[in-house]
């Protein structure tokens, strides 16, 4: 009689449990509804912890190579103030991050960088939010990307096959488009303008051995973090400008570094091996990619039943 009590009990407990679930559903598809992101106003933002030394090598590797190991002959970056406007249609958590991250750009990285009118034409930067799908038919698996010399998707798909969207033939820049999804979640759209618009004004390169960067496609960060701030710094002060070589700006870097960071010089370098790289995208747009490895997105994808 036990035995039958048992197993009567099972099998109501077996009624009222839920569905199995697929273990890496799609969450678009399930409706899966997350909580409210946390933003903060005032990021806690870790100065270098490295050596002066080892930065100028990042600096100058970061700036006069893209990812594929091609070199570039020289520096490339706006001069004077920068406009930057926002068009298509933003998700509405992108006015808030990119109005915090100008913010940044402005204080911590001395770049005078202002936020236009959409239909301002003439503005230097141009974020355009479209569909991810719509994105992904030219760019696949791509969850956002920077391209030079055109304002607008249409021109994009226009220009995408000439020499007009060759990084390598920039020296000062004057127009730039970063395109991201408007319908993903907040994080990835944060994350999207802080790499996006980071690469849009400065260097091109991404770095394996930069654990403490943006500047990684291991994407241990993906908010701007000190040592991003410090590069940019150095890319637009004065004494460095477009056209430069790599040896012109290897002469001013240090100099640079210790006025921008003297706690960096009585460091000793560490020793950091490069790891192994590969090419995953065209040199001409920088893409950022979705899912693992590429991209580290919070939340990772779960069963609905998880939250």
């Amino acid at each position: 009689m036990l035995k039958y009590l048992v197993l009567a009990a099972a099998l109501v407990l077996a009624a009222c449990a839920p569905p199995p679930q697929p273990d890496t559903p799609d969450r678009q598809a399930q409706g899966l509804v997350l909580p409210e992101m946390k933003t903060f106003t005032r990021p806690q933002v870790t100065p270098p912890a490295r050596s002066n030394a080892e930065m100028v090598q990042d600096f100058l590797d970061l700036s006069f190579r893209m990812e594929s190991g091609r070199q570039l002959a020289s520096l490339s970056r706006f001069e004077g103030p920068v406009s930057l406007r926002v068009t298509g249609s933003p998700a509405p958590s992108l006015n808030a991050d990119l109005d915090a991250l100008l913010r940044r750009l402005r204080t911590e990285a001395g770049i005078d960088i202002t936020r236009v009118a959409a239909s301002d034409d003439t503005a230097n930067i141009t974020v355009q939010s479209l569909p991810q799908r719509q994105l992904q038919r030219l760019v696949p698996q791509a969850a956002c990307f920077v391209a030079p010399n055109v304002a607008s998707w249409a021109e994009y798909r226009r220009l995408r096959r000439s020499s007009e969207l060759d990084w390598a033939t920039l020296v000062a820049r004057e127009k730039v488009a970063v395109f991201l999804p408007s319908d993903v979640s907040p994080q990835e759209v944060r994350d999207c303008l802080h790499e996006e618009i980071a690469q849009a004004l400065g260097p091109l390169n991404d770095l394996y051995r930069l654990s403490d960067s943006v500047f990684n496609d291991d994407n241990f960060h993906t908010v701007l973090t000190g040592f991003d701030m410090l590069m940019l710094r150095v890319y637009y002060a004065p004494q460095i400008s477009a056209g430069m070589t790599r040896a012109q700006v290897a002469a001013q870097v240090p100099g640079l570094l210790a006025r921008f960071n003297p706690a960096g010089l009585g460091m000793r370098p560490s020793a950091r091996p490069e790891p192994r790289r590969h090419l995953r995208r065209p040199e001409t747009a920088l893409v950022h990619h979705l899912g693992p490895p590429q991209r580290g997105f919070w939340p990772p994808k779960v069963p609905p039943w998880f939250w």
